[in-house]
């Protein structure tokens, strides 16, 4: 049963896409697996919005293997099933120096201060479940930054796992890297894709992103997501961009 922390930004009868993901990495972390894996991708379609109401939440595995498992796992609602996932897991070997390939990419700066505002025509009570730093906004020009961490489990009581944390903030990746005014125009993303390197260590993630839209409004938002040791993990999402009435 959804919170009002689970609400989103586009209609307050409807759930933020970041519990969503989160609800579906729980799922799919859930189910066993042969030898030790961790998720390596995990794709959802949010072709249907997720109303504020009791929903279930199914995982199964669907090709087992000990190198590769594939996991399939849904959110259904009245028997109507609203959002998909797939995920992909590797086993995980013994850590060997030889073939660790760092990124060496920057961790991007956090900003200082109290947490931001969101310039919304309501405020979504997902947000109320975050800390949440802005430290540039996106420009046509330049990526957007934002630090993230959660204050409330995902699930009353329960800890939260490094997958579901990173599962759970992915979803700004959209919003992060996107330029236009939300006063003047909705931007749902009815997918994502999240392609994960590790799992983060610590309570904050931070997202580098930038967004591409076309005058037809389609557009995309691609990501990095980053904990203070270094890069984690890889976002696309799908954009679709409207007028507001």
């Amino acid at each position: 049963m959804p919170s009002l922390f689970a609400q989103g930004p586009w209609n307050p009868q409807h759930l933020h896409g970041g519990p969503v993901c989160g609800v579906l990495a729980r799922a799919i972390e859930a189910c066993e697996s042969p030898v030790p894996m961790r998720v390596a991708r995990m794709s959802v379609e949010m072709t249907r919005a997720v109303p504020m109401a009791p929903f279930a939440v199914h995982a199964e595995v669907t090709r087992a293997g000990k190198r590769i498992q594939q996991i399939d796992a849904r959110i259904e609602a009245e028997g109507t099933t609203l959002v998909r996932a797939t995920a992909l897991r590797v086993r995980v070997a013994r850590a060997d120096d030889a073939i660790a390939v760092p990124f060496n990419e920057p961790v991007p700066p956090r900003a200082p201060g109290p947490p931001s505002e969101f310039v919304m025509r309501f405020a979504p009570g997902f947000i109320r479940a975050l800390d949440f730093l802005r430290t540039r906004l996106a420009t046509r020009e330049h990526a957007g930054i934002t630090w993230t961490r959660m204050r409330v489990p995902l699930v009353d009581d329960e800890p939260v796992t490094p997958l579901v944390r990173l599962a759970t903030i992915c979803d700004f990746a959209s919003g992060t890297g996107n330029p236009i005014d939300f006063m003047r125009f909705t931007s749902i993303n009815p997918d994502l894709s999240l392609h994960v390197l590790r799992e983060p260590r610590g309570e904050w993630i931070g997202i580098t992103a930038r967004s591409g839209i076309e005058a037809d409004g389609i557009g995309q938002s691609a990501a990095t997501l980053f904990d203070d040791e270094g890069p984690i993990a890889r976002a696309l999402v799908s954009l679709l961009v409207e007028r507001r009435p």
